[in-house]
């Protein structure tokens, strides 16, 4: 027993210096911890943050540059010419080389015979067919339009036209609707017109309607292996939504806009002027829309996007001064917020330009 009770005699407990000392640490670890832990979470949002604005940025560049590729592309002819263009008696709308069947001719969602055109500052009128401008674009953007021939649908010409009136008769009309703009084809020449009804594979091209034919007789009789291709005339532009996010928008053919990629808080586009002579084919000068003397020598462009986060969170104030297109101004002086702001640039030749001609 007396063993017994010297051994718990020697039992004793924490005094209160000991137990506040092993607070006092543990609080300074769970301190460090803390902090490690905020840390690394703010570490992930902003390299998530930046993840998804490269990420923005690449899909918006990507539309871009694809359609500007194929700006003018109608097939097999290289280039629509507009040399000796006139409108004829009939309404239709003739070059040397392609012929513009429709109601309206050079109307701005039919005109072929211009490749792409340009909007500096959201302000004006579309450069250079002066056509009044889609509502909504963000104040002090550029905004673009191209024109071309869609790829995905298409026709092959089989069999051949009896003569430039005949009916266009192909291997599949699975891909045309009756009212579709389509462009007829082949290397030498090319009819822009309207679907008026379809019968089995023929195409017809009736006048009338809307925008309607004003002829149906075309520029000559096609036979293979020319091809019918639909067209379009695609616009893009930046909008702000209602959220306040900016967003790069699509619109086809004057129908609704369609919101594409957020986060695009800028847009400025150059165009570069071959303004050698004779042409070849080199830009010697990047200019604004409304600074090009002539669009017909217009042969690269020169694309800028100014890209910003979805979210405020980050830590860092934004006091940056942006020149998003590389010539020397700046768009954009940052409001002292704390978005993150990446510019990304392209230069694009457009290849469907034959500036030797003009």
């Amino acid at each position: 027993m007396k063993s017994r009770s010297g051994h718990l005699n020697r039992i004793h407990g924490l005094s209160l210096v000991e137990l506040m000392v092993a607070l006092t640490i543990g609080l300074i670890i769970l301190t460090a911890v803390s902090s490690l832990f905020v840390s690394s979470k703010q570490t992930y949002n902003t390299q998530d943050s930046l993840a998804r604005l490269q990420e923005n940025a690449r899909f918006a560049m990507q539309f871009m540059i694809k359609d500007l590729r194929l700006a003018g592309y109608f097939g097999c002819l290289y280039h629509v010419d507009s040399l000796d263009m006139q409108t004829n008696a009939d309404g239709s709308v003739q070059g040397s080389n392609f012929k513009i069947d429709l109601n309206g001719g050079t109307a701005f969602n039919n005109n072929a015979f211009i490749p792409f055109e340009g909007v500096e500052n959201a302000a004006g009128s579309w450069k250079p067919s002066g056509s009044a401008l889609p509502s909504g674009i963000k104040a002090g953007t550029d905004a673009i339009a191209v024109r071309l021939a869609d790829v995905s649908n298409s026709a092959n010409i089989a069999p051949g036209m009896l003569n430039g009136s005949s009916n266009l008769v192909v291997d599949d009309a699975s891909p045309f609707s009756a009212g579709d703009i389509v462009v007829v084809s082949d290397c030498a020449g090319g009819d822009l017109l309207q679907i008026s009804g379809i019968a089995g594979n023929t195409l017809q091209h009736a006048t009338g309607g809307s925008p309607g034919n004003a002829t149906s007789s075309l520029l000559k009789a096609y036979a293979p292996p020319a091809k019918v291709f639909k067209t379009t005339t695609r616009i893009y532009f930046v909008k702000q939504q209602t959220n306040g996010v900016p967003v790069l928008y699509r619109q086809d053919n004057g129908g609704s806009a369609e919101p594409l990629v957020e986060g695009v808080e800028n847009l400025q586009i150059l165009y570069g002027e071959d303004t050698d002579s004779p042409s070849d084919g080199v830009p010697n000068i990047y200019r604004k829309a409304t600074a090009v003397t002539n669009w017909a020598k217009v042969v690269s462009v020169r694309i800028g996007i100014l890209m910003r986060t979805l979210d405020d969170k980050n830590t860092d104030i934004d006091n940056g001064k942006y020149d998003v297109d590389g010539d020397g101004t700046y768009e954009l002086n940052a409001p002292g917020d704390r978005y993150r702001r990446r510019i990304f640039q392209a230069v694009i030749q457009v290849r469907n330009v034959w500036p030797w001609s003009s």
